[in-house]
């Protein structure tokens, strides 16, 4: 049942997202483009398809009317699918004006198991990074939960589109995720940045490591087109790599993006004191054409499929300088 209704989801917006690449072109060269250019996006669509069925299948197979979810980037999925959840983490994020007056759980690293559990949720959702240490805790109640992957972009997605199948808000998400498939085109189409290579660094001082594809930062930067740099020296599937200033050098970044928490313009001055210890720094193409910048936390401090468009237009007048 719930694979034929996310089958249909998912054949909806593919068949949108292939009628607006199908712009009539006489020329053969154009049309070895667009076929090429549909079978990757068939390809991807069987892709997609398989990662929404695993996420599907996360959930319980009852209606889930009251829902917790312990994450702010979850929270603004279930505000997109039209859903007030009774529960909400405590966060310095700005949550949905809507979401104002709900009750709050306690921090999204360690929720209020007791708090959560007298609101008397059908689900307790959260991301899959706290799943280790919040169900250990909820094992010991009868409360159900589930968890989501919410690093990546592409996680975001498939998470709204999963969250609209259990929760039966399937035109929603289905609608939003047109309206934000066809944002991020116009965003990509209107400067070509794929030549640009891109060094993430997360962090502060000596602590810096670099941000692979499958984060928020780096998904966005591969989702422009960009070169992130931490490709071609590493191998490694984790999100957060060491940094290893030979690689940096060997890589020689045109930009470099730091992402931190606190004011962008103090976190990049501290950034630039700190590397000035380091002449090889200097050296960079990035440093010598000033193409260093700190990401405004408040858009990139976590992930978010609401604020991806905001964030996607920042980079790209970042990497087109």
């Amino acid at each position: 049942m719930k694979k034929g209704l996310y089958s249909a989801l998912l054949l909806s917006t593919a068949l949108l997202l292939g009628a607006c690449g199908n712009a009539e072109d006489t020329s053969s060269g154009s049309k070895v483009a667009q076929t090429t250019k549909d079978q990757t996006a068939t390809a991807n669509s069987a892709q997609t398809n398989e990662a929404v069925d695993k996420l599907v299948q996360v959930f319980p197979q009852k209606e889930m009317k009251n829902v917790v979810t312990t994450s702010v980037t979850l929270a603004e999925m279930l505000h997109i699918l039209d859903v007030t959840p009774i529960g909400l983490p405590t966060t310095t994020h700005q949550l949905p004006k809507e979401f104002e007056t709900i009750e709050k759980v306690g921090s999204p690293v360690e929720p209020d198991v007791e708090k959560i559990v007298s609101l008397k949720p059908d689900i307790v959702i959260g991301p899959i990074s706290v799943h280790t240490s919040l169900e250990k805790k909820l094992k010991q109640t009868n409360v159900a939960s589930a968890y989501l992957p919410t690093d990546s972009y592409e996680d975001l997605k498939n998470d709204l589109t999963a969250l609209s199948i259990v929760l039966k808000k399937e035109q929603l998400a289905t609608s939003y995720l047109n309206e934000l498939e066809k944002k991020e085109q116009k965003i990509i189409q209107s400067l070509d940045v794929k030549d640009r290579k891109v060094m993430i660094l997360f962090g502060t001082g000596e602590s810096f490591m670099l941000m692979n594809t499958n984060t928020y930062v780096g998904s966005l930067v591969n989702t422009m087109g960009a070169q992130n740099m931490i490709t071609k020296v590493s191998k490694s599937k984790e999100a957060y790599v060491p940094l290893s200033m030979e690689n940096v050098v060997a890589t020689n970044p045109d930009v470099i993006l730091l992402v931190s928490h606190g004011d962008t313009t103090v976190a990049l001055k501290q950034f630039k004191d700190e590397v000035k210890k380091n002449g090889a720094w200097n050296q960079l193409t990035a440093f010598k054409e000033d193409r260093v910048q700190a990401l405004d936390y408040s858009v990139f401090g976590y992930a978010s499929i609401e604020k991806a468009p905001q964030a996607l237009e920042e980079l790209q007048k970042i990497l087109a300088k």
